[in-house]
């Protein structure tokens, strides 16, 4: 018996320490943001069973931390470069992976108050931000939550691939997800895996309901996966798509915009390309002429536009199947709204049951709180938006909303929340 408390009890934080490395080329980047994903889950494991992180996770977090720092810098651009294949370069904005392991050092080194003092520095107005919403949502136990990742409860990053959920992260929205909450369901415009949410987690399993292609594919909170049926037909011309763009993708001048952003993202009934990053590193008329190669390519596949619609983001080009509409919309595109729906049906979600919370950071999250609105009882939203049109959108919407300006103001509401 004292054996297995003494096993229990054991810190399995560190199965593997990260050493310093010499980072060149993007396929070490991923080796490396892979590292601290293997590192930074089994600590949250041990932080929500409230065990002490070892000093040598720390360290191995810096570790990484120093070798991003020590990327390449051009002398002429000032920007970070990084080798395709051993020839060909590409400019890198590191700015989050580096500013998360930052975030994720000092949370492990001085203790979550700190922690949240750290993050006023970087925030104006935060702690005001913070306590409005704690005190709108005060004494609240929720009965779905559902909600966006990237943008909304996940800072964005350059790359997708790179944006590995920080641990600070991952304990409020755990937290949170186990103590105020019956269903927790992430929804997301990515793929479920294989590049997908799922790599880029580190929640403890089976706290969150995972649902990527907007909700045409998730897991269930046994793990059990679940789909959205798609006909043979479009079956077929989806993958008629994803030929095309694979080849594309493989001409020299377009092979850039697989390393950028979204990059190619083959999802369930859909299909994401980046045409552009958040850092604006692909030259606007590049990514202009790359845009009307895709929309070129769509046009020869379905000419009579009935099984394809496109949603240009500005940075991404999606490329969705279409499904029945109501009334006189014959076609449409799947959006967030009937992942919702779908995933409501599938797990039988009371809809009856209140409180609800609904969270999102764009236009794209909007059918998600609509459909929300329309079914469920008793909805509040929190949008991460600084773009004042939308956040009247939402206001309009429903009227238990509130907006805030960065995702990690979100976090530590849900956070402080959940003590």
């Amino acid at each position: 018996m004292d054996s297995q408390i003494l096993q229990t009890k054991k810190l399995t934080t560190c199965a593997k320490n990260i050493s310093l490395q010499d980072i060149s080329t993007l396929k070490e980047l991923y080796k490396l943001k892979s590292e601290t994903r293997d590192l930074r889950e089994p600590v949250v494991r041990n932080i929500m069973k409230q065990r002490v992180v070892g000093h040598e996770c720390i360290e191995s977090l810096k570790n990484a931390l120093y070798s991003l720092e020590t990327v390449h810098i051009d002398d002429d651009t000032g920007q970070r470069l990084l080798s395709i294949d051993g020839r060909k370069q590409i400019e890198v904005d590191l700015t989050y992976e580096i500013r998360e392991l930052k975030k994720d050092i000092y949370y492990l080194e001085y203790g979550e108050d700190r922690f949240i003092d750290y993050l006023t520095k970087f925030i104006p107005n935060f702690r005001k931000y913070v306590n409005d919403g704690i005190d709108m949502l005060s004494g609240m136990h929720f009965n779905a939550f559902v909600t966006d990742r990237d943008g909304t409860t996940n800072n964005y990053c350059g790359r997708y691939r790179s944006s590995i959920q920080p641990i600070y992260n991952s304990v409020f929205l755990s937290r949170f997800a186990k103590n105020r909450c019956n269903i927790p369901i992430f929804i997301t415009s990515a793929p479920l895996k294989d590049f997908g949410i799922l790599n880029v987690s580190i929640n403890p399993s089976k706290t969150f309901v995972y649902a990527g292609s907007k909700g045409r594919e998730f897991i269930d909170l046994k793990g059990e996966f679940n789909s959205f049926p798609i006909n043979e037909q479009k079956q077929k011309v989806i993958r008629m798509l994803n030929e095309r763009l694979l080849q594309l993708l493989q001409d020299p001048n377009f092979e850039k915009f697989n390393f950028i952003g979204s990059a190619l993202q083959l999802k369930f009934g859909q299909t994401t390309v980046a045409r552009q990053d958040i850092s604006h590193s692909i030259k606007a008329e590049e990514s202009t002429a790359f845009l009307e190669k895709v929309k070129s390519i769509v046009r020869e596949i379905d000419p009579e536009n009935k099984n394809f619609r496109i949603e240009d983001t500005g940075l991404d080009v999606e490329i969705i199947l279409t499904i029945d509409g109501n009334g006189q919309a014959a076609l449409k595109d799947f959006d967030k709204g009937d992942g919702l729906d779908y995933i409501s049906r599938t797990l039988e979600i009371d809809t009856q049951k209140g409180p609800n919370l609904v969270c999102g950071d764009t236009a794209s999250d909007i059918p998600m709180l609509e459909k929300a609105m329309e079914t469920f009882n008793e909805v509040y939203t929190i949008f991460v938006t600084k773009d004042d049109k939308l956040a009247q959108r939402v206001r309009d919407i429903c009227q238990n909303s509130y907006i805030v300006p960065s995702p990690d103001i979100l976090l530590t509401i849900l956070g402080l929340l959940s003590l």
